[in-house]
């Protein structure tokens, strides 16, 4: 709800989609939709961007806050200017850090220029197939931007501020935010391979785009499913509940035996698929 707050008065209609496995507690307004699911991370954004009914869709996560006065009015309207000029833009939010932090290689300046909380058409996010599968928790959203790039979209930036939520050290951590840490090397070293040859950025994506499939969208992740995969329905509900986190504040002993659960090193089928591929990127 602090993130719903923080959006405040707009002109502009807007709905605000929410895809995880803990439902709100408070009585949401009318636009603010809440779809439960348990599924892995990259797959809630896209539930979230099949059920949405708006113009414009603009992907962001339940710690971000906006510090700019009517920053859907203002992102629309900058929208709506440079969509005339190119159909393929991807509005992006703005942050209080130096210049450089928003790049496909966050210390090359000459990078692409990848969006905070990018907004972009409907019609866009479906033509260019989605979310990729193969992305668990992080770096979709680097990915989707470097297709729009590939059909010679561009990334604007809007002059709307958004801050961070801090997160106490005692407050129960949600079973995606988990994912977030625990795939954050894998989801990007996928990023990487799919658009850099030696260290250098290009246009032409290495392998396919696998659409995320309707089939059991809400009930199942669908493979890869990284540390979930090795999980029972049992541990999968026991993990997300507020026990487990306590218990690993704590640092007791069962948690530290429900650590072998957590992903450590590159998995052995991201491994395969930058081998198997290796030919293809460097062709």
């Amino acid at each position: 709800m602090g993130l719903y707050e923080s959006i405040g008065e707009n002109e502009t209609a807007f709905e605000l989609v929410f895809v995880g496995p803990n439902a709100p507690k408070e009585d949401l307004p009318e636009n603010f939709i809440y779809i439960k699911s348990n599924v892995k991370p990259a797959q809630c954004w896209e539930i979230a961007a099949r059920h949405a009914t708006g113009e414009l869709l603009m992907y962001f996560a339940d710690d971000l806050l906006f510090i700019t006065d009517r920053p859907i009015d203002k992102v629309y309207q900058l929208y709506t200017e440079k969509v005339r000029e190119n159909d393929k833009i991807i509005v992006s939010l703005n942050y209080h850090l130096p210049y450089g932090w928003n790049r496909l290689i966050q210390d090359d300046i000459n990078s692409p220029v990848t969006p905070l909380a990018g907004s972009l058409s409907a019609s866009l996010w479906h033509e260019i197939g989605g979310i990729d599968k193969n992305f668990i928790a992080l770096g979709w959203d680097l990915d989707l931007t470097m297709r729009v790039y590939s059909l010679g979209g561009e990334v604007v930036m809007s002059d709307v501020y958004v801050g961070e939520e801090v997160e106490l050290p005692d407050k129960p951590r949600s079973r995606g935010s988990r994912l977030l840490s625990d795939h954050k090397t894998t989801d990007i070293a996928r990023v990487h391979h799919l658009w850099l040859t030696d260290g250098k950025p290009h246009f032409d994506r290495a392998l396919p785009v696998e659409p995320l499939l309707d089939a059991d969208m809400l009930i199942r992740s669908q493979p890869p499913q990284g540390r979930w995969s090795h999980e029972s329905d049992f541990v999968s509900k026991f993990i997300t509940s507020s026990i487990y986190y306590r218990l690993k504040y704590w640092r007791s002993g069962v948690a530290g035996r429900l650590d072998r659960f957590r992903i450590r090193k590159i998995p052995t089928y991201v491994r395969k698929l930058l081998d198997k591929n290796a030919g293809n990127i460097n062709g």
